[in-house]
């Protein structure tokens, strides 16, 4: 069992691992280039492709191409050459322009990172037909939506994180199939749901914890195709609304009653092992429709998986990716990768792209090779144009070149990001202080953007209830109550709020994000024994926590 050179860890790797890496090793010229073994464990990796993401700091800039106002997640510090999206794609400029030589006498991971530099980058992360949604980053095909991060097929959705297919949702978390939804968490093919977690074809209803099949349902947990039920109670229709027309969630302080009873529920609860349905031999945390995935969190629709985090709508064969999925197939260690893409490894943001390896942000590419910032391109090494017989002799021979160095199998190290770590997503799930990451070489970024100068309200001078709000708080900024930081209110959320009588929220959006991920379990397993009948279980629910945990045969028996 080998030890993280990072960590100093054991770790395991299987025979299933090592035939994983003979098969996604790529073939140049009829030669075979083996991936050799990781020398990270899978949880260094994670924090290592992690660390290259900037998914919530975003900034005003202006495209260096047409010179319109755009959002760009590149600091201005950076000095990166950035173009909006209508421009990148242009064929105006052409990316090959900023190739360069390949040096065997230097690392060839550094020479990726000029090249990256180099050449003019996208200011966001958007694919597909994106109408009146230019403040998102991460997200593709969806209209009117506001600051939703690892999001697609999205319409009216706003502070929403890793949402797919939903519509009408406000400060969600991972749900998938929804409509009119406000602060779900975890949810899947619901409606008109207000502060669930772990739901499945729920509607109408608040304040559910693991339910199934229930609608007109409030603070329950562990339900299954029930309805008119109160605070796991059975109620006739007319009991429950009589109970529920008592209860004005439109007032911050009942609604704040309501979360703290909901909580006291939630410890009471009997838990699965896993929060899932129709997997086939799978050990992992959120997943549906998977088939032979291990340790694995937050997965849709993947065959064959390892080591995976947010991987939607379709994977196959695939270890060691960060998000994002859409048909991504024998790929391996990836940072926000897929869109129908074969064969990417040790890629970031690389999307409908084949045979592609140490590649940053490039779209529809076959056969590159260290190249950055580009898209439509062929049989290219450090954004240099090549013949297919030149690109085959000379990415073999930077492929033995980093072999003799001991580059390649590893992905982009920590330190050669270019984004300071505290403003990366490494930073929510390995958390490091300033003087821990500046020991370790890696960036570090205190710059924050001045906040528009507007009036300001205290948080806890609102008004107590939705219907005394006045449509004169768009004008002003919310002096958040746990940051302290301003945020403010757009004309839509409002109209959401004040349609749906929900409380204006009083702390700033990103915190609510956070706030959600808190009551989220942590990305790791434990080796348990359910609580019922002693079997052995793989959770990742901590020995710990003051919860009753079963195994799925146990928890069945109780919950039908």
């Amino acid at each position: 069992m080998p030890n993280c050179i990072n960590c100093q860890s054991d770790f395991e790797i299987t025979k299933e691992d090592r035939d994983f890496y003979d098969n996604a090793s790529p073939i140049i010229a009829g030669k075979k280039y083996n991936l050799p073994a990781p020398t990270h464990c899978p949880d260094c990796r994670q924090q290592r492709r992690l660390a290259q993401s900037n998914e919530f700091n975003l900034y005003k800039d202006s495209c260096d191409l047409c010179g319109k106002f755009t959002l760009t997640f590149y600091p201005p510090h950076l000095n990166q050459k950035i173009y909006c999206r209508e421009c990148w794609h242009k064929d105006e400029w052409d990316p090959t322009e900023f190739g360069q030589d390949y040096d065997p006498n230097r690392s060839f991971i550094e020479q990726v990172n000029e090249v990256r530099h180099n050449t003019p980058a996208q200011a966001l992360s958007i694919t597909g037909k994106m109408e009146n949604s230019e403040y998102v980053h991460l997200t593709g095909d969806s209209k009117n939506c506001y600051l939703i991060m690892h999001a697609d097929f999205d319409e009216d959705c706003y502070y929403g994180y890793g949402i797919k297919r939903c519509k009408n949702c406000v400060d969600g978390f991972y749900n998938i199939y929804c409509e009119l939804s406000y602060e779900g968490i975890d949810c899947h093919s619901c409606y008109g749901l207000v502060n669930c977690q772990d739901c499945f074809n729920c509607s109408n209803s608040a304040f559910l914890r693991d339910c199934t099949g229930c609608r007109n349902c409030f603070l329950c947990t562990g339900l299954k195709n029930k309805e008119y039920c109160f605070q796991n109670k059975q109620y006739s229709k007319e009991e429950y609304e009589n109970l529920i027309n008592q209860i004005d969630l439109g007032s911050y302080n009942v609604y704040q009653h309501c979360l703290k009873l909901f909580e006291d529920m939630q410890l009471k609860h009997t838990y699965k092992a896993f929060q899932g349905h129709n997997l086939q031999n799978c050990i992992g945390m959120h997943m549906y429709n998977c088939k032979d995935t291990t340790y694995s969190f937050d997965c849709d629709d993947v065959d064959h998986g390892k080591y995976l985090y947010q991987v939607v709508l379709g994977g196959k064969d695939i270890h060691d990716i960060y998000q994002y999925g859409n048909r991504i197939e024998l790929s391996y260690e990836c940072s926000v990768c897929g869109s129908d893409s074969y064969n990417i490894l040790f890629c970031y943001e690389t999307h409908w792209s084949r045979n592609t390896y140490y590649a940053w942000h490039v779209e529809n590419c076959t056969n590159c090779l260290g190249c950055a910032n580009v898209h439509h391109q062929k049989y290219c090494i450090l954004n240099k144009q090549y013949s297919k017989e030149e690109y085959e002799k000379l990415a073999a021979q930077i492929i033995e070149d980093m072999i003799k160095r001991g580059e390649w199998g590893e992905f982009f190290p920590i330190a050669s990001s270019p984004m300071g770590y505290n403003k990366t997503v490494a930073q929510i799930y390995f958390p490091l202080t300033k003087d821990q990451a500046l020991q370790k070489g890696y960036k570090w970024d205190d710059y924050e953007p001045e906040p528009e100068a507007l009036e300001s309200i205290n948080a806890s001078e609102l008004p107590n209830n939705i219907a005394d709000i006045e449509d004169s708080i768009l004008t002003k900024s919310v002096i958040c109550q746990i940051s302290g930081k301003p945020f403010k209110i757009t004309p839509q959320e409002l109209r959401f709020y004040k349609e749906q009588k929900l409380p204006l929220p009083r702390v700033h959006w990103f915190e609510r994000h956070k706030a959600r991920l808190a009551k989220r379990n942590p990305r790791k397993f434990w080796n348990r024994a359910c609580q019922k009948c002693s079997n052995p279980i793989t959770t990742s629910y901590s020995p710990d926590r003051p919860i009753k945990i079963y195994c799925e045969d146990c928890y069945l028996k109780k919950a039908y």
